[in-house]
């Protein structure tokens, strides 16, 4: 009698619960044995939600135990219902056929009979076999993720907890898949995107940090989702994710988010990209050890921007105790006195410093109302006209390059899938290309995608850059837009984050007060002031 072992196996955990797959396979080898008068099976492998084209045959448990028996002589036949039950791996489960088989193992499909490797038409045709068996999983892998991609796209919600912001709700559409069922989607929670937007506001409109608009929500009542008070990685998280903005991220094989879905946005597009300039700015400069750009918690309001005339160093933040009398009643208080101080000051030797120190309060004022002159001068529409139609103009220019090395990157992705499907038919002699020929071309094709390719994201970083500079803009011409007024009525973190943005630096000297404004109201006012 020739001892069976049947291996049964199904990819997916949905499967295993499901009465219509191993006991079909089951069901089908009992049969088959049943023909065979000299068989008798001797044991039952089982594989419950293992894939036979994501797994190799070494992360398999029962490929060692099949090639543990094979080696002990434990079993004569190998059963399955069918080959791809073995594994859908051009590249090895060919290799795991050729060792049962030259240990004397007779490998048996219920659907397709024995597998022999007695003559090379009979190798050529295993490895066949397999490598279509490769191409359906990659075929199937495709229209599992497209079908998600397609499913997430149309706003269906594919599982998991909802980001912070968003609730879970039912509608009214049938379930594709279970009838009893409704399909779910992703919306806005009403108090949870308001505290979204606060934060987002804290973020960019105050310059607070992380750890600062922890504080804040925690002092002020604000809880994460499960009760527990904010920590700074919750935050990170909030500050990056673009789901905010309309985009949702979706974890496919290459990354990137979902097409836009206005349901879901909660903040316009010029705060979020304010916030990802900052933190990307935040960032750049904690790795350079460098934090000029961060307007600097303290008295000061140009703490940070402040840079001495005579060495260009910056500018240090001091402080003195001075006793100061009442006014209305007798005796004295000590009174703080802020002041900005150059570090390098160190006598006529390094630099000629005709002033090293300057009063804090004195040219904190005398430094706003030199920019509110500035600014009175300021035409809201002129820049508008001027700045957004240059940028638009790059933004297109831009754009269409894009769109030109999308469509050439297709056209080679195409050619490369021809020169694929090429393969099986050299591999039967039904091709016109020559194994060399085929070999050749595919490597110039590969070498020209890859060169499109990089060539297309690096213009999409472009594109991106541009895309944020117009974005400035706009916050930028909404913000001075009666400046004056919401200076005024703003508190300290709130007048330090104003004017970062739209000062790069200040220069102090002996009597001098020198302002270099960012680049967008630079070019502006290029002319108009001496």
């Amino acid at each position: 009698m020739k001892r069976v072992w049947c291996l049964f196996r199904v990819s997916k955990k949905q499967q295993v619960s499901t009465d219509d797959d191993i006991p079909m396979q089951k069901n089908s080898c009992h049969e088959f044995v049943k023909s065979k008068t000299n068989w008798i099976i001797t044991n039952e492998l089982y594989e419950k939600g293992v894939s036979g084209w994501k797994k190799t045959v070494n992360e398999r448990d029962e490929m060692a135990i099949l090639k543990e028996g094979a080696l002990n002589k434990e079993f004569d036949v190998l059963l399955v219902f069918m080959f791809d039950r073995l594994g859908r791996r051009e590249d090895e489960t060919p290799v795991m056929v050729n060792f049962l088989v030259q240990n004397d193992i007779e490998v048996w499909s219920v659907k397709e009979g024995q597998r022999k490797i007695e003559s090379h038409t009979d190798k050529l045709l295993n490895y066949i076999s397999f490598w279509l068996s490769d191409g359906e999983s990659q075929k199937t892998s495709i229209r599992v993720k497209e079908a998600k991609k397609q499913l997430s796209e149309q706003g269906y919600f594919q599982g998991g907890s909802p980001p912070i912001g968003y609730k879970i709700v039912e509608t009214a559409e049938q379930h594709w898949k279970n009838k009893e069922r409704r399909v779910k989607e992703l919306v806005p929670d009403e108090d949870e995107s308001e505290m979204i937007k606060l934060i987002y506001k804290l973020y960019v409109n105050k310059h607070m940090g992380y750890r600062k608009i922890a504080d804040y929500l925690n002092e002020n009542g604000y809880r994460n989702r499960d009760g527990k008070v904010f920590i700074v990685s919750t935050l990170q998280r909030i500050l990056s994710n673009s789901i905010y903005i309309g985009l949702k991220r979706y974890k496919n094989a290459v990354g990137g988010t979902q097409p836009y879905n206005e349901k879901l946005r909660i903040i316009p597009d010029e705060l979020f990209n304010q916030a990802e300039q900052i933190r990307n700015t935040r960032s750049s400069n904690i790795n350079e050890q460098d934090k000029s750009a961060i307007p600097r918690a303290g008295k000061l309001m140009f703490s940070g921007m402040a840079y001495c005339k005579y060495c260009g160093s910056k500018l240090t933040s001091n402080y003195l105790y001075r006793n100061s009398k009442y006014n209305n009643k007798d005796g004295f208080y000590k009174n703080t006195i802020y002041r900005y101080k150059c570090p390098l000051n160190k006598g006529k030797l390094y630099c000629d410093h005709q002033q090293n120190i300057w009063g804090g309060k004195k040219f904190d004022t005398l430094i706003i109302n030199k920019i509110k002159f500035i600014l009175s001068q300021f035409e809201l529409k002129s820049f508008l006209d001027i700045s957004k139609n240059t940028k638009a103009d790059l933004l297109k220019i831009k754009e269409r390059n894009v769109h030109t090395l999308e469509k050439e990157y297709l056209a080679l992705t195409k050619q490369q899938e021809k020169l694929n499907l090429e393969i099986g038919k050299t591999l039967i002699g039904e091709s016109s290309f020559t194994t060399e020929q085929l070999s050749a071309a595919i490597n110039v094709i590969e070498k020209q995608t890859e060169e499109k390719l990089s060539q297309l994201n690096s213009l999409k970083e472009e594109l991106e850059r541009e895309r944020e500079n117009y974005s400035d803009v706009n916050y930028l011409a909404n913000e001075l837009d009666n400046w004056e007024q919401k200076f005024n009525d703003a508190d300290d973190d709130l007048k330090k984050a104003m004017l970062s943005r739209i000062i790069d630096k200040v220069y102090l000297g002996k009597n001098e007060i020198e302002i270099e404004l960012n680049i967008w109201l630079s070019d502006y006012f290029e002319g108009k002031f001496d």
